[in-house]
């Protein structure tokens, strides 16, 4: 939920710009968050296409999580031999999956606020 207001004082010409990145379609806010989300390194919304493609991605990601963590516990439990450095490799990959899941969560959540709200979520 937004519940912060930022006020910020713009010359004309940076208005008029400003006002070019709006057209019809999106407000000063919509266009200012994602300027700001974009430059902040920040998930950005996405349409529709891409959510059903980004929820793809994310399937597979989970299976491969699912196929690392197998690869950990056989390991851990003794059925293929344990080797140190690749016990860790397989551990930080899996944690990087786990991350970039989140993060392609993260995206999706973003983006089904700003639909519900009537943008297109981009």
């Amino acid at each position: 939920m937004r519940s912060e207001v930022v006020r910020v004082r713009l010359r004309p010409e940076e208005r008029e710009a400003l006002a070019g990145l709006c057209g019809k379609s999106r407000t000063a806010s919509e266009v200012i968050r994602l300027l700001f989300r974009d430059q902040a390194g920040l998930p950005l919304p996405v349409g529709p296409v891409e959510s059903d493609a980004l929820r793809g991605t994310n399937e597979e990601l989970r299976r491969i999580g699912i196929n690392l963590n197998q690869a950990v516990r056989a390991m851990n439990e003794g059925r293929v031999g344990y080797e140190p450095h690749l016990d860790a490799a397989l551990r930080n990959l899996l944690e990087g999956v786990f991350r970039l899941r989140a993060d392609v969560d993260l995206m999706l959540r973003i983006s089904r606020q700003e639909r519900r709200r009537g943008g297109d979520g981009v």
